[in-house]
């Protein structure tokens, strides 16, 4: 689907006083066959699965299966299911009555109750616990849930989408997602391209950020980052990308971002080749900005340095612990799923290991 034609159906939205489209942004073959399969799919009401690496825009595609659909006027909600407490899972998706447990001193609505009508896009589904994922499966046969406290049923209406990074097929062969959830989440699949597949949307990629995170400069790249930026592999993908160019504003000169303000990492460690072939690469700098030197360093912005270093903390423990998750989150004294949700956040991938499969 060409640009122009999803900007021209964003301003028809618009006008309608629907929130215009989400933009999928790419020039690229990939994108445009992605682009036109969103299209095709918004048209029905079947339940979409939704599969791609971190940070490759999962939830933007979802948005823009909602906001080309009959349940545009509807709300979208999305929640993350590894950020939800396991003891919170119920009243969080279906709702709870006042005094149901110790702390509800109101009645409230769920998830599928706040987005009825429209679409609820259930991200990372494939964490959650099996005793979860049968009271889930109940609700979307029945299309009715029963609040935590509470003694009837009530109706919903809500499109289903979902979200994982490596599908929910190979949940199933590991026995961690049950068969049955499976076929009815994963009606239709939709494959998102890693960032690694379509380098050529680099340059309109870059454009846009910039003009999002500095929407009052004019800002360029200098001549050698858009060439280094084509050499990585990028396995945190547009979000990857995005952070490394709000880095790089806070070093940029005259609205020129040059390539020592990009603090890409080294060629070696993340180069598609290795990407590709699973080798490991030269040993990552484990030290901090600021750290080694600190009247010599430059200051970086508080939120920007902490993310760092919680970066930085997690890939020591995980290194240390060989990737074993478990073991690494309670060096870090958090839950698996802790640790898994701030590794996404983080766009924190594992080498592929022999053993991966355990830990997962």
């Amino acid at each position: 689907m060409p640009n122009s034609h999803i900007m021209s159906a964003a301003r028809t939205s618009a006008a309608k006083g629907v929130p215009p489209a989400p933009q999928l942004i790419g020039d690229s073959a990939a994108m445009q066959a992605l682009r036109a399969q969103i299209g095709r799919i918004a048209r029905c009401g079947a339940p979409v699965a939704i599969r791609g690496e971190s940070g490759s825009g999962k939830e933007l595609a979802a948005r823009a299966i909602h906001a080309q659909g009959e349940r545009a006027r509807f709300p979208f909600i999305a929640v993350n299911c590894a950020a939800i407490p396991e003891a919170l899972m119920e009243a969080e998706f279906f709702g709870c009555r006042q005094g149901a447990y110790t702390g509800a001193r109101h009645e409230r609505d769920g998830l599928f109750q706040a987005a009825n009508g429209g679409s609820l896009l259930l991200d990372e589904v494939d964490d959650l616990p099996l005793a979860m994922q049968v009271k889930l499966l109940r609700a979307l046969q029945e299309h009715r849930v029963r609040k935590l406290g509470g003694s009837a049923d009530e109706a919903f209406d809500v499109r289903i989408l979902c979200a994982s990074q490596h599908g929910l097929a190979r949940g199933v062969a590991a026995r961690t997602f049950r068969q049955d959830l499976y076929y009815r989440l994963n009606v239709i699949e939709l494959v998102l391209p890693p960032l690694r597949e379509r380098l050529g949307d680099l340059p309109v990629l870059c454009e846009a950020i910039l003009a999002r995170l500095a929407p009052r400069q004019s800002v360029r790249l200098a001549p050698p980052v858009l060439d280094a930026l084509r050499r990585y592999a990028f396995p945190g993908n547009v979000r990857e990308l995005e952070n490394l160019l709000e880095r790089a504003l806070a070093f940029a000169d005259d609205g020129v971002i040059a390539l020592d303000g990009m603090g890409l990492p080294s060629a070696a460690t993340a180069s598609i080749t290795s990407l590709k072939t699973g080798l490991p690469g030269v040993e990552r700098q484990l030290s901090l900005p600021g750290m080694a030197s600190r009247e010599a360093a430059p200051l970086l912005p508080l939120a920007l340095y902490l993310r760092q270093a919680e970066r930085e903390m997690i890939m020591q423990a995980l290194e240390r612990e060989r990737y074993h998750r478990a073991r690494a989150a309670r060096q870090l004294g958090l839950s698996v799923r802790q640790l898994r949700y701030r590794m996404q956040k983080l766009t924190i991938q594992e080498p592929w290991l022999d053993d991966g499969m355990e830990n997962r």
